[in-house]
């Protein structure tokens, strides 16, 4: 079984022997080769739909895999309360809807959790509820799989409220705190907002708008490409 670079980036933050909780698993590729690498304690896998949680039954029966890996049908992580996970991933979703998934499963603060989660779009939403609310991010990575650019974050709770910019919720304070990691990633990803803002300041612009604030937000985020 082969991963594409997207889920192969969501699998490096699952650290050996984890309890995983795998939402949205659609085929369980991810628990599945997460388990032939024997990085497993356990897992459950959920989804929404039922054919492709039939899909994933098949997959994890004929891998072997059917006492270490379970299956629910279920929405987000309603009703995983009892299995003992230690880690929860939640990928290919928006950032909204992996949002309200986190409201509904106050278990994930009482226990500390580590989040891995991968949105598809409103990922400033996403990060935005994660500083106000009390999570700690402790890392974020990118990938790219068929020419699409992806942005994974990985966040623990601790209570901590934190404050944040604009800045921050765009590229990501850990990103920029670590940016000579991963300089290309970087990179990419300042290049996308830069071009996400030279249109919003063109039709502002067009309206007769202010653009100061959206002007000094793209200098800022071009600052940060070249230091």
């Amino acid at each position: 079984m082969k991963l594409d670079d997207r889920l192969l980036a969501v699998a490096s933050c699952v650290p050996d022997g984890a309890y995983l909780a795998d939402v949205g698993t659609d085929h369980a590729y991810l628990p599945l080769w997460l388990a032939k690498k024997g990085k497993l304690s356990g897992a459950v896998a959920s989804d929404i739909h039922k054919a492709p949680l039939d899909s994933a039954d098949k997959n994890i029966r004929e891998a072997g895999f059917s006492a270490l890996i379970h299956t629910v049908l279920t929405d987000g992580l309603q009703g995983l309360e009892d299995y003992p996970m230690t880690d929860i991933a939640i990928a290919g979703m928006g950032g909204l809807m992996i949002k309200g998934i986190l409201e509904k499963a106050h278990f994930v603060r009482e226990r500390h959790i580590r989040l891995i989660l991968q949105p598809m779009q409103h990922i400033p939403d996403l990060r935005r509820y994660l500083y106000e609310n009390g999570f700690a991010v402790t890392k974020e990575l990118q990938a790219t799989a068929d020419g699409k650019f992806y942005q994974i974050i990985c966040a623990v709770y601790d209570g901590i409220s934190r404050e944040y910019t604009e800045k921050d919720l765009l590229l990501g304070r850990y990103n920029i705190e670590h940016k000579t990691e991963n300089a290309e990633n970087f990179c990419r990803l300042c290049e996308r907002q830069l071009d996400v803002l030279r249109e919003k300041i063109k039709g502002l612009e067009k309206g007769s708008y202010d653009t100061r604030k959206e002007k000094a937000l793209y200098q800022s985020i071009a600052n940060e490409m070249k230091g």
